[in-house]
């Protein structure tokens, strides 16, 4: 059967926790970035960071009903973070409730409103579609203890040496940088060091983090491979810390890391690495790191039905106890019952990473020799791959992810492409996302901004491909129709 593109706000998977809704044409991505209604009134589920779940707002409005509260409603995991995001925003709170195991607290209408939601979302702390559920049913909160153990089971392989307690799991893969770029922060200010640097182009929420930084400098370094403007920065002195991606995203290149860390260990700085892209599965990044922080909602949970992150601090590296004990206050642990989800999936991680890895290889391949593409990125080719391919564990490949810059107009091709489209990856569903487009939307839509993602080496008109588990023939057959003259 060949693969289709769902319609607009459909769900992949078919579920009330899905974390990947359809937006089938380029036009559907400008009106869900707009926030418009044509858009909106289809959607149920999503990203859960950007897509507030039904189940999500209707415990919230349920809640709200109840204690009487009105204005604007965040259903959020912990008071901690309700009063601490709030503070950060300058939002003032009006109300905060216990609500069973999560939290409602409210806030007025207006700028403030909107800032809160913003590092709501950096930092995945609204509640989950299934925590949501359980109230509204009644459920009594569940005790996760076995599930927890099952995924960090499946998990220590992949970080050996951490100890199986000390692998600490998150609502999301942005609660795990939250927390690690705090733990940091909080160690290296007593020494003077508040300053970052970023290396390569980061996910969003990653970026805005140390953007929306009060009183901390962000150093942006473009160029994964320009170590001498990090040794620069590194030798002025009061920086906390060097974080990048393994590979970033969507370039997918790859830094030095043997290098970066001995800059790191010369300077005083910590190493913050973020393997998201090609999962934990096909690189082995803690060697290197002071902290390791990635997303289990790809690759761990290939369902499309859970949010969920990781985080571990390297144990023999300097601070390394200290670090772990203010992550661990910071972050916020996933619910038991998301636990019991990516307990049921996560012992198929390594298996599913080396399937996408190899279909990914061979569809990067035909697109390569097509006449309609400019360029194919992957991990493992291009100007980086060396400094990838030093990190692979062995049979490892590049993970699910292409990036497909066109020679044609991206909205055409994108619109013909039977697949499933919408933000996410690593999953069994085959996606693909128009990717700056979703990310940095004021960016691609003003020749300034396109310009400014120019400089960074990227076409603001790309496609991230996410290749899935179907057979490599479908897969192919949907690009080669899309990419026909």
């Amino acid at each position: 059967m060949p693969i289709l593109s769902p319609a607009l706000g459909v769900t992949v998977p078919d579920s009330p926790h899905a974390t990947v809704v359809c937006l089938p044409t380029l036009a559907d991505v400008e009106s869900y970035e707009r926030k418009e209604e044509r858009v909106w009134k289809h959607l149920h589920a999503g990203y859960p960071r950007f897509v507030r779940n039904a189940l999500v707002t209707r415990a919230a409005q349920e809640a709200a009903s109840g204690l009487g509260r009105i204005g604007e409603l965040f259903p959020l995991v912990s008071e901690a973070s309700a009063r601490r995001l709030a503070e950060h925003a300058g939002a003032t709170l009006t109300s905060v409730d216990r609500v069973g195991d999560w939290c409602l607290v409210t806030t007025p209408a207006g700028d403030a409103a909107l800032r809160l939601a913003k590092m709501v979302q950096h930092t995945g702390t609204l509640i989950s579609s299934r925590q949501a559920e359980a109230w509204l049913a009644g459920v009594a909160p569940s005790d996760g203890a076995g599930a927890l153990a099952t995924v960090r089971a499946a998990l220590s392989p992949l970080l050996s040496g951490v100890s199986v307690d000390d692998i600490l799991i998150a609502t999301s893969g942005m609660n795990a940088v939250d927390a690690a770029i705090a733990a940091v922060d909080t160690v290296q200010r007593s020494r003077g060091r508040s300053a970052w640097i970023q290396l390569g182009w980061l996910y969003v929420d990653s970026t805005r983090l140390f953007e929306k930084a009060r009183d901390a400098k962000h150093h942006f370094v473009p160029d994964v491979r320009d170590l001498a403007a990090v040794e620069r920065l590194l030798a002025a002195g009061g920086i906390a810390g060097v974080f990048t991606e393994v590979p970033n995203n969507p370039q997918l290149e790859t830094a030095d890391i043997p290098a970066l860390r001995a800059l790191c260990d010369q300077h005083g700085a910590k190493l913050l690495l973020d393997p998201s892209s090609v999962g934990l599965a096909s690189v082995d990044v803690l060697p290197f790191a002071d902290i390791v922080v990635s997303s289990l909602t790809k690759y761990a949970g290939s369902e499309g039905d859970i949010m969920a992150g990781v985080l571990a601090v390297h144990p023999s590296r300097a601070d390394a106890t200290e670090l772990l004990a203010l992550a661990r206050r910071r972050l916020e642990p996933l619910h038991a019952l998301d636990l019991v989800a990516l307990a049921s999936q996560i012992s198929r991680m390594a298996e599913v990473t080396h399937r996408l890895s190899a279909t990914a290889a061979e569809v990067a391949r035909r697109l390569a020799a097509h006449p309609s593409v400019a360029r194919v990125r992957t991990a493992d080719q291009g100007p980086t791959a060396a400094a990838y391919r030093c990190l692979l564990r062995p049979g490892a490949g590049a993970g699910a992810l292409i990036t497909l810059e066109l020679r044609g107009d991206m909205r055409r091709v994108y619109d013909r492409l039977a697949v499933a489209k919408g933000p996410s990856f690593g999953l069994r569903y085959t996606l693909a996302a128009p990717f700056l487009w979703l990310a940095h939307f004021d960016e691609v839509t003003n020749e300034q901004g396109r310009a400014h993602i120019r400089a960074a080496g990227l076409d603001p008109d790309l496609l991230r491909i996410s290749v899935g588990l179907e057979p490599l023939e479908e897969i192919w057959s949907a690009f080669e129709a899309a990419l026909a003259k």
